[in-house]
């Protein structure tokens, strides 16, 4: 099967700063790809370079086999490009419906086409009360939505997504989510960024991490979660604690790792809940502390935060 997008080495430097270097990936129709990474990682340069937003300085990429050096205007045409600057991405004088028959008609789309697709788009996220309203007017979360409508407005085959649900309430969120599902299931390529980790439970086949101008880590997010090798995390508060403590906390063979994201939290991922438990109130109990602790599952943001720490110290080494 042909991959919808990929991306092979590709470079980009403003100035004498190297943004990219090197980043590759590749996601078919029917699934959907995360790309996660800290700020600056250059997940939104990638995402643009994509969309034929923005010029790549080398590397190869093609969309469903058209090549974005040769076929730009093919490669825009096959994308729906959601960017994170929604107050630029639409007229604000003009009603929401207007904005959409606009840009649907640079799509090559007719009047028909247009409204019966906005009818349809409406309905699915749930903004048919704001089709007439001034986008200008429309709140943070509105102008999202109305946004990820006129990305979408021509049915791409595919979708680059940069923090689609940014600004939206709970309900708009999991309405978008929702519909995103669908069209992934009927055939649609979704790349997502987001640092909501939800959308990615919600949404993500497979996570790549973007971390030195590269794409070094790309997994499902069960394996991603598999590399922490632990099924549980108990968190003990870090106030509470010696550095005797501490040390006897890590030290203990129930414990896999300790993750140290959380400052007022430290997390013991443990295999055994049960045994883990049981070791960690016995560390406490034999230095009299009375510390205040909980016990969770381990998540994507501890397996996602313990690959990113890895790849820093491989670096520093």
């Amino acid at each position: 099967m042909i991959e919808a997008v990929t991306a092979e080495a590709v470079c980009k430097r403003y100035g004498a700063v190297p943004v990219l270097e090197g980043a590759s990936l590749a996601f078919r129709r029917g699934e959907t790809l995360a790309l996660l990474g800290r700020n600056g990682a250059g997940k939104t340069t990638l995402v643009k370079i994509l969309a034929a937003a923005l010029a790549k300085d080398g590397g190869r990429v093609a969309v469903l086999g058209w090549d974005l050096d040769r076929a730009p205007e093919q490669v825009q045409h096959l994308c729906g490009y959601v960017g994170q600057d929604s107050e630029r991405s639409a007229y604000p004088r003009l009603t929401v419906r207007e904005n959409l028959r606009f840009f649907g008609a640079l799509r090559g789309l007719r009047r028909r086409q247009v409204d019966a697709r906005i009818a349809v788009l409406a309905g699915e996220l749930g903004f048919e009360d704001r089709l007439d309203a001034l986008f200008g007017t429309l709140s943070g979360g509105q102008k999202q939505t109305a946004i990820i409508a006129r990305a979408l407005l021509h049915d791409p085959p595919v979708a680059l997504l940069d923090e689609p649900t940014k600004g939206l309430d709970p309900v708009a969120a999991a309405r978008v989510r929702g519909f995103l599902r669908r069209q992934v299931r009927s055939g649609m390529a979704l790349l997502l960024t987001s640092h909501i980790l939800g959308d990615v439970d919600a949404l993500a086949d497979r996570v790549a991490l973007v971390h030195g101008g590269s794409v070094p880590v790309s997994g499902t997010p069960a394996a991603l979660l598999g590399a922490v090798g632990a099924a549980d995390v108990v968190e003990v508060e870090r106030a509470s604690l010696t550095a005797r403590a501490r040390a006897r906390l890590s030290a203990l063979a129930t414990v896999v790792r300790v993750l140290d994201a959380d400052p007022e939290w430290m997390g013991c991922a443990i295999r055994d809940p049960v045994a883990g438990l049981a070791s960690i109130l016995a560390v406490l109990q034999a230095e009299g502390l009375q510390a205040s602790f909980r016990q969770r599952a381990v998540t994507l943001q501890d397996a996602v935060l313990e690959h990113l720490s890895a790849l820093d110290a491989r670096v520093a080494a």
